[in-house]
């Protein structure tokens, strides 16, 4: 198995009320509505996008990726309107190890209406199906309540907590761990 290879290829996927497409500089109002937003980059490793010049470099950074399978970010179009309001990733990986870690983050006008959950139940499927991944994992702050709850919602289990293991905005914070391994996927 190689991501690589596989995110060069990037499908498209459709739930009943989202897309999942590759970005493109046409996004780059939407992207910057909720990149813009201080609630959004709170908990992300990523500060606060103060232009859109900002923005414009961070979609330079994956829509180059694409072409090498180095970047595994999906935009989440919201059916009703054709507006993204949200990405879901492959963050990092490992091919000798079949594993992948989940990123996201969704306008917070969004927020608490199960779309993360349904954008990345598609990402998981993939993983399993697909890339045939032996495991799936994602990581929050400790106090990100919001990102351990769609986690859970999508089967994974509560590894444990990374002591300060990592410095953002000018502080160590603490990582909770969660993972769903490949034999989980047919309940989803």
């Amino acid at each position: 198995m190689e991501v690589e290879k596989y995110l060069r290829e990037m499908p498209e996927f459709n739930t009943e009320r989202l897309t999942l497409r590759k970005l493109d500089f046409s996004d780059l109002e939407d992207v910057f509505s909720f990149c813009s937003n201080p609630n959004v980059a709170q908990p992300m490793t990523w500060d606060v996008n103060e232009s859109k010049d900002v923005t414009k470099e961070f979609l330079d950074m994956v829509i180059r990726g694409y072409e090498k399978g180095e970047s595994g970010e999906w935009g989440v179009v919201w059916n009703e309107t054709g507006k993204v309001i949200g990405v879901v990733a492959f963050i990092d990986w490992s091919n000798k190890h079949k594993c992948i870690e989940l990123g996201y983050f969704l306008s917070e006008e969004y927020w608490g209406r199960g779309i993360a959950t349904e954008a990345l139940q598609e990402l998981v499927r993939y993983g399993f199906k697909e890339l045939n991944l032996n495991r799936i994992e994602g990581r929050s702050d400790t106090d990100n309540f919001g990102s351990q709850k769609v986690m859970k919602k999508l089967g994974m289990k509560y590894e444990g907590t990374l002591r300060k293991n990592e410095f953002i905005k000018g502080e160590f914070r603490d990582t909770e761990v969660y993972s769903i391994l490949g034999g989980r996927v047919l309940s989803l």
